[in-house]
């Protein structure tokens, strides 16, 4: 079976946001390897920054890198997070510490879907949808 996995370049701040998620999520970074690891050759500025490296939690994992593009903004990309919580404590404990620095954009509350749901943009631009079956309902 095919399993699809997010990667997510940060654009100079791979590490710190590792670093950010492995507290925030209860997470552990599995492996990371800079440019200058590789066999390939890259510019000299490039040589200390993420070339990969694998994010996994008991809710998520993900790909990261720090990426090649240097026009970019430091931790710009377009990603967007859907993650299932079995309780709602996890769901909310997740939810405070990602909305840290971050910007709620649906506050946690019971949907018509059935679910307890929520969106916050973290510090570092990334969305999370968080969502737990509800249990209860409150309209």
């Amino acid at each position: 079976m095919s399993k699809i996995k997010p990667h997510v370049t940060f654009h100079g701040v791979c590490r710190e946001a590792l670093g950010f998620y492995s507290q925030a999520l209860n997470g552990e970074i599995k492996t990371i390897a800079t440019f200058d690891e590789s066999p390939v050759e890259f510019p000299n500025h490039l040589l200390s920054r993420v070339m990969h490296a694998e994010f996994e939690s008991p809710e998520v994992s993900f790909y990261a890198s720090d990426g090649l593009d240097d026009s970019l903004a430091q931790g710009s990309g377009d990603v967007a997070f859907h993650v299932s919580f079995e309780d709602e404590k996890r769901q909310n404990q997740v939810f405070m510490a990602l909305s840290e620095m971050g910007q709620i954009v649906m506050p946690l509350d019971y949907t018509f879907w059935k679910v307890r749901f929520g969106m916050v943009t973290d510090k570092y631009g990334i969305r999370w949808m968080l969502s737990c079956p509800a249990e209860h309902v409150e309209i």
